[in-house]
């Protein structure tokens, strides 16, 4: 009797992407004394502000104002808004505001920028809209000087 060999067809592997987890920060070292820089720069101006509370991510709990001057956001240490979690390109985002409307704009982040779900280049944002950079969750409201 023959032996037979039955040969499996190859596996079909879809391509993922792959984000890595986020890791806290490592225990600083010995204070110096110097203040450590903050993660906002102030901004002022008339008009509408833009208040940004990050619900859920590495930097939860944080809230932030943007004003008349764009608001820089990324994981770099010269952005107006740095984001800590590995998913966040180092300069990930621009919110601005034209006129009395504020915008957002994908600074061609490798993980790109959502709006309520949605990946965008640049969009128009509205109160209660839901951002998403890298693992962060924020929401945007549009609040009176």
């Amino acid at each position: 009797m023959a032996e037979r060999t039955i040969i499996a067809p190859p596996a079909q592997h879809e391509s993922t992407t792959v984000i890595p987890a986020w890791q806290p920060p490592p225990a600083p070292a010995a204070s110096t004394g110097a203040e450590t820089q903050p993660i906002l720069r102030a901004q002022t101006g008339a008009g509408p502000q833009a208040q940004l509370n990050i619900e859920s991510g590495p930097d939860a709990g944080n809230n932030h104002r943007a004003g008349d001057a764009a608001l820089r956001v990324g994981r770099s240490p010269d952005n107006d808004l740095i984001l800590r979690d590995p998913a966040t390109s180092g300069h990930h985002a621009r919110i601005e505001r034209r006129g009395q409307q504020f915008w957002i704009v994908d600074l061609g982040s490798t993980n790109g920028t959502l709006v309520n779900g949605e990946p965008i280049q640049e969009k128009e944002l509205n109160h209660g809209d839901r951002i998403t950079v890298g693992q962060n969750a924020v929401s945007f409201a549009i609040v009176e000087a």
